[in-house]
C-alpha cells in the first residue's frame, strides 16, 4: 500500500511514502534514510484528516544495500503501543485501510518455510507470521527445512545460518538443485554479518540476509515483499550451486543436450561472467575481467573450477553474432589449449 506520508524527527518534517503498512508498522520508501532507533512522529491523512502516532526506526536500507537487493532505500518504523487519543485514531485509520485494501493473493496462501535451531524464537516468528496471514512450516534443523520445502513448495523461505544436522547454506544449495524450489526467495538470519558472510550467502542464491537480533515486523515486511517479487517475477531461477559441485564443463554439456533457454551468471571471488543461452547453443559471454568477442571470453571462462552458478530461464536479449559452434567442439577446443599450453 502506498500513502503520503510525514515523518517529523528533530524539528523537521520529511515528507516520504509508505510502503508494506500492518497495525504495528509500516515500511517508508527515504533516501537517504534515517539511522536506526531514531523516534519518529508518523503524519498520514488518509481521508484528508490529519493523523499522528510516534515510532522508532528498527531497520534502515541504504541506497547501496537497497540496489544490491533490488528493493527501494528506506526504513522500517514500528507504532508505539497507543497512550494517547491520538495514538488511538491514527490505529483504527490504519484498521480501515488494511480492511479496504485487497491483497494480491489470499494471505493464508503465502507459505513461508522457518528454520531455527531456538524453539522460542521460532514459536514467536511463527506466532507473528500466522497472525500477519503467512501459512508457516517450521523447522528446527536444515534436514527438517529441506523436506518442509520439498512436501510442498514454499512462496519464501527463512532459514538461520548456523543450523545443526546441516545448515543454512546447505539448505540453499540442496534447494538449488530442485527446479521447483530454485527460485524459491531465500532470507538467511545469522548473529554472524561480516561481508564474507554476506557474500558467500548471495554468492549460493539468498536474496536477502538479516543480522540477528531483529524485530518481527521487519520480518513480516520482508518476507511479504520478496513473496510478492516471486509472484511476479517472469525470470525464473531454475538451477543454482557451487562450481566445485558440479564442474562447467558438465553445466554446459547439459544445457546443450537439454535444449535451455536462458542465461547462465557465475561469480568467483570479485568476477562475474554471463553466458546467454538459446535452444541449447551459446549466442553471448561476457565477463567483468575479459575483454574481446563470445568465444575468447567463453576460453578464459572455461579454466574457472571454482565460484558458484545460477540459470534464469527466459529468453535473453537478442544476439548480435550468429550462435557459436557446439558447446561440445567448444571444450574440445578448451582442452586442446590448455594441452598445448601445459608443461612438458
Amino acid at each position: 500500500m502506498n500513502l503520503p506520508i510525514e515523518l517529523i524527527t528533530g524539528g523537521k518534517k520529511i515528507r516520504a511514502v509508505s510502503q508494506d503498512i500492518s497495525p504495528f508498522g509500516m515500511f517508508v520508501r527515504l533516501s537517504p534514510p534515517l539511522p536506526v532507533d531514531t523516534v519518529v512522529q508518523v503524519v498520514m491523512s488518509p481521508n484528508g484528516e490529519r493523523l499522528l502516532t510516534t515510532g522508532i526506526v528498527t531497520h534502515s536500507l541504504t541506497e547501496v544495500e537497497a540496489r544490491t537487493l533490488g528493493r527501494f532505500p528506506g526504513v522500517g518504523v514500528v507504532f508505539r503501543d497507543p497512550v494517547r487519543p491520538s495514538d488511538e485514531a491514527f490505529s483504527d485509520a490504519v484498521t480501515r485501510l488494511l480492511q479496504h485494501t485487497v491483497p494480491a493473493k489470499p494471505a493464508a496462501q503465502i507459505r513461508i518455510v522457518v528454520g531455527d535451531p531456538q524453539t522460542r524464537l521460532l514459536e514467536r516468528l511463527s506466532t507473528a507470521l500466522g497472525s500477519a496471514g503467512f501459512s508457516v512450516a517450521t523447522a528446527t534443523n536444515g534436514m527438517e527445512a529441506i523436506g518442509a520445502c520439498l512436501s510442498r513448495t514454499p512462496d519464501v523461505v527463512l532459514v538461520e545460518r548456523d543450523m545443526p544436522v546441516v545448515d543454512g547454506l546447505h539448505v540453499l544449495q540442496e534447494m538449488g538443485r530442485h527446479p521447483e524450489l530454485a527460485a524459491v526467495p531465500v532470507m538467511l538470519m545469522s548473529t554472524n554479518a561480516t561481508d564474507l558472510v554476506r557474500l558467500q550467502a548471495f554468492q549460493l542464491g539468498a536474496m536477502d540476509f538479516i543480522p540477528k537480533p531483529f524485530t518481527v515486523l521487519e520480518i513480516i515486511l520482508r518476507a511479504r515483499r520478496w513473496a510478492r517479487a516471486s509472484q511476479h517475477d517472469t525470470a525464473r531461477v531454475v538451477l543454482r550451486g557451487a562450481l566445485a559441485d558440479l564442474a562447467l564443463p558438465a553445466l554446459l554439456t547439459m544445457f546443450e543436450l537439454e535444449r535451455k533457454t536462458g542465461q547462465l551468471s557465475l561469480t568467483r571471488a570479485e568476477l562475474v561472467a554471463w553466458v546467454d543461452f538459446v535452444d541449447g547453443r551459446i549466442v553471448s559471454a561476457r565477463a567483468s575481467d575479459a575483454d574481446g568477442d563470445t568465444h575468447s571470453v567463453l576460453m578464459q571462462v572455461l579454466d574457472w573450477t571454482d565460484g558458484f552458478f545460477e540459470l534464469v530461464a527466459g529468453a535473453p536479449a537478442p544476439a548480435t553474432t550468429p550462435p557459436l559452434a557446439s558447446i561440445t567442439h567448444l571444450l574440445l577446443e578448451h582442452a586442446r589449449r590448455r594441452d598445448e599450453q601445459a608443461p612438458h
